[in-house]
């Protein structure tokens, strides 16, 4: 009996060392940080209500919540790679979930500002840059796929939550349904990160390795190189057009005439929306991440950007259709999703594995400046300009810019970057050898 519940007690332990299981497990911790980005639209009305302040004011808790996990990112993917992942993934779940309790408690825009926007969004990003360095470590072979697959637990976590969320919030009202569901998220969080383990205790097949993970970029140096800031800027662009819509579309929805009274297959129009663009967001994550692999990464981006443009077209000109405006939000999120998948590979791809968290933490800053532009920046040409005929046609034009700059101008500055890179290898193995020549001679 003894020896039985040991041997059960290694396979279970061999389990968590398997990397698609701590794939399994980071697509959990992200299906748990979503909510505070992707379950904001269904807070917006009622919060109006609630403190009686402008649309373009209130969603400053939606960018602060982008900005500050995007912005911390650096330095917590700077802990990630030379400390306990599972240590900083538990901190930041515990902090996003417990951002809703505390949420359900503020009195004032200010503390919704401090408790949902600025925790929310600190616990999210230092619990993302974890997940998403720990399985760029671990699937080097499958960088593309992994990253998409990881990232479509950000998008698809929402489906899960969305209509239990958007029902309590019309039962219940917005206070007890923040407090609810984040004593929910926090249980989820502490069985998830149970089986959370470090990169070094997982195992990788041989065959995997694409080669030493030792080697790499320093930040510093990334930092110097066109490479990067061109990804940075590309990236700034086509987030800031992503959540110009991913924030006002409850709002966009309603003044298109498309309110709760629309039902379409048992469910209120505007919900229904959300869980067809969270589905069309997580299948983009995976698809486009999968097709990068293959076709490269620029030209993926290329496709989905152009794509992405006309999506945004027709959907602008069909809003005040119920049917069009649920199927073509939906292509949008398809098109746009495979950022978060993309990016992250694209990153590693050229800058190396040694520090892959805090490189890719310090790009996917870019993110929380996209934020800045895309909520309260979109909401307030709304108010100025009495509709979001400017805001959509900003939209097409980024996607337009973004999708032409990463099939040419990005493949010919990456490849100039690898090429340097190399050459310099080459040439520091070369005085290496010739040193230790030297010495022996000697």
């Amino acid at each position: 009996m003894c020896v039985l519940v040991s041997d059960i007690k290694i396979v279970s332990m061999d389990i968590f060392k398997n990397r698609w299981m701590q794939l399994a497990l980071s697509v959990a911790v992200l299906v748990v940080i979503s909510g505070p980005q992707y379950l904001w639209a269904l807070f917006v009305k009622p919060l109006l209500t609630k403190f009686d302040v402008p649309l373009s004011e209130l969603q400053i808790v939606f960018s602060l919540v982008v900005v500050c996990m995007t912005f911390i990112t650096p330095l917590a993917g700077y802990f990630h790679d030379r400390f306990n992942s599972k240590a900083i993934i538990a901190m930041g779940l515990v902090m996003c979930s417990g951002s809703w309790i505390l949420a359900s408690q503020a009195d004032s825009i200010l503390m919704l500002y401090l408790t949902y926007g600025v925790m929310g969004g600190l616990g999210a990003g230092i619990a993302f840059i974890g997940s998403t360095g720990l399985v760029q470590k671990c699937f080097p072979d499958k960088r593309g796929l992994a990253t998409g697959i990881l990232m479509s637990g950000y998008a698809l976590g929402p489906l899960l939550t969305t209509y239990a969320v958007s029902e309590s919030v019309d039962s219940n009202g917005v206070d007890i349904t923040l407090s609810e569901f984040g004593i929910i998220f926090i249980v989820i969080s502490l069985i998830v990160v149970s089986g959370i383990r470090a990169p070094k205790q997982i195992n990788i097949p041989k065959f995997a390795h694409s080669g030493d993970s030792n080697k790499g970029a320093d930040t510093l140096d990334m930092l110097k190189t066109t490479a990067f800031w061109l990804m940075f800027f590309m990236m700034t662009m086509i987030a800031a057009s992503g959540m110009m819509v991913t924030s006002n579309i409850a709002i966009i929805a309603k003044e298109s005439g498309i309110g709760s009274d629309i039902i379409m297959f048992g469910m209120a129009a505007l919900p229904l929306a959300l869980m067809v663009d969270r589905i069309a967001n997580g299948v983009s994550r995976i698809l486009f991440g999968s097709i990068s692999d293959r076709l490269g990464r620029e030209n993926t981006l290329a496709l989905a950007f152009f794509m992405e443009a006309l999506f945004v077209f027709l959907w602008f000109s069909q809003l005040h259709d119920p049917i069009m405006f649920i199927l073509l939000s939906g292509l949008v999120f398809l098109a746009w999703g495979e950022i978060f998948s993309i990016f992250p590979a694209l990153c590693t791809d050229t800058f190396g594995e040694r520090n892959a968290s805090v490189n890719f933490g310090f790009l996917y800053a870019s993110v929380g400046i996209g934020a800045i532009f895309g909520g309260p920046i979109a909401a307030l040409l709304r108010e100025i300009t009495g509709s979001w005929s400017l805001v959509f046609y900003i939209v097409i034009a980024l996607d337009v810019v973004t999708a032409i700059l990463a099939i040419t101008v990005l493949k010919k500055v990456r490849k100039a970057y690898k090429e340097a890179s190399e050459d310099a290898s080459v040439d520091f193995q070369g005085s290496a050898g010739l040193a230790r020549a030297t010495n022996m001679a000697n």
